[in-house]
């Protein structure tokens, strides 16, 4: 096991932050986050043009065919600039319909997701139903019914893969999000990002996968989480040990003091328990291993660990923590939204004990 990244990991990287470093900065976001689109189109192009969106898929559709733990590191530069693009619906949904659909399929959607002209998304949490595998939504003589909540993107997106029975087997389908039986309502997330509840009535759909294209929607959905926060992690305690090596109170800066840099001693071990984890069931899923121990386990970190380093970060810095004039509220809202997506650290413990006691 060599934890150590390949040279591609490193270009995908560093071409990843050249491109946001130059394109981000506080008065884009905060353009971007006054609208009511939460999308940053110009990011997103150059992003296209630069074979990003791409990377991950095969090279017969226009990407570069590179593994999950290439997908970790194009997420983690995303959530360490906080970057307002449909990345990670985009991705999960184009690695899942490259690894699981038809030829056909592929061909025609995946090239113009390469290119950043098609956007997808995915559907797969209900009401009151935390169980991925056992989605209320049906499929039936080639058409689904149900309603989706949390949907990202949806008003963008092109298409979305969708979770549903088909009969007794839990299923993703694939869905024009055109279709006039497709209605859909908008709320805000914990980030003031609109997220959609999408409702199916009788919509047109096509069967790309069977149960295995679930398990592994729902850990490539884990995983991409689970890099977002890292990045968002990362950031957030790199700023805050900024803060506190300048900022003085009794005539001496803030980190010298004992509370001070135990606390955010925690949190550098915490964001390594992030990192770790991570980048361990990034490796598992990309060598075709059994991964889903290893994602729960990162899910865990990514949401009860990031909780505390959001408070921590946060206390640290004061008053300043919670001003829209300083970044480190984003960073705050989106490790807040990323820690509850699909469940926080109670209900991954959960998930994770079932799975353990099944074996």
């Amino acid at each position: 096991m060599d934890f150590d990244l390949a040279e591609e990991h490193h270009e995908i990287t560093e071409l990843a932050d050249r491109i946001l470093q130059d394109h981000i900065d506080i008065e884009v976001l905060r353009e971007i986050e006054a609208s009511s689109e939460w999308f940053d189109k110009e990011l997103w192009g150059k992003f296209a043009s630069s074979g990003l969106i791409g990377a991950m898929l095969k090279e017969d559709v226009g990407g570069a065919g590179l593994d999950i733990v290439a997908l970790v590191c194009l997420l983690r530069s995303q959530g360490q600039h906080v970057a307002p693009i449909p990345l990670l619906p985009t991705l999960v949904s184009a690695v899942t319909l490259d690894k699981f659909g038809t030829e056909a399929k592929r061909n025609s959607l995946l090239p113009k997701v390469a290119d950043g002209s098609k956007i997808l998304t995915f559907a797969s949490q209900e009401f009151l139903n935390d169980q991925f595998m056992e989605p209320s939504t049906s499929y039936e003589n080639g058409f689904i019914a149900g309603t989706k909540i949390v949907v990202e993107y949806a008003n963008h997106a092109d298409s979305a893969l969708v979770t549903a029975m088909d009969d007794d087997e839990p299923s993703v389908f694939i869905v024009d999000l055109e279709d006039p039986n497709i209605t859909m309502q908008a709320t805000d997330s914990t980030r003031g990002e609109p997220l959609w509840e999408v409702s199916f009535k009788e919509a047109p759909a096509e069967k790309i996968g069977g149960r295995e294209s679930v398990a592994w929607l729902y850990q490539i959905l884990l995983i991409s989480l689970c890099a977002t926060q890292l990045g968002v992690t990362e950031t957030a305690l790199k700023m805050t040990a900024s803060y506190t090596s300048e900022r003085e109170q009794f005539g001496r800066p803030l980190a010298t003091f004992q509370a001070v840099t135990q606390r955010l001693a925690d949190q550098f071990i915490n964001v390594g328990g992030i990192r770790l984890t991570t980048f361990s069931a990034a490796w598992r899923l990309s060598a075709g291993l059994d991964a889903l121990e290893d994602v729960l386990v990162a899910k865990w970190w990514a949401s009860e660990r990031a909780t505390e380093i959001a408070h921590a970060t946060q206390h640290c810095h004061g008053g300043m923590g919670v001003s829209k004039d300083y970044p480190l509220y984003r960073y705050t809202l989106w490790n807040k939204h990323i820690t509850t997506s699909m469940g926080a650290g109670t209900q991954t413990l959960r998930s994770l004990g079932s799975l353990l006691a099944s074996n």
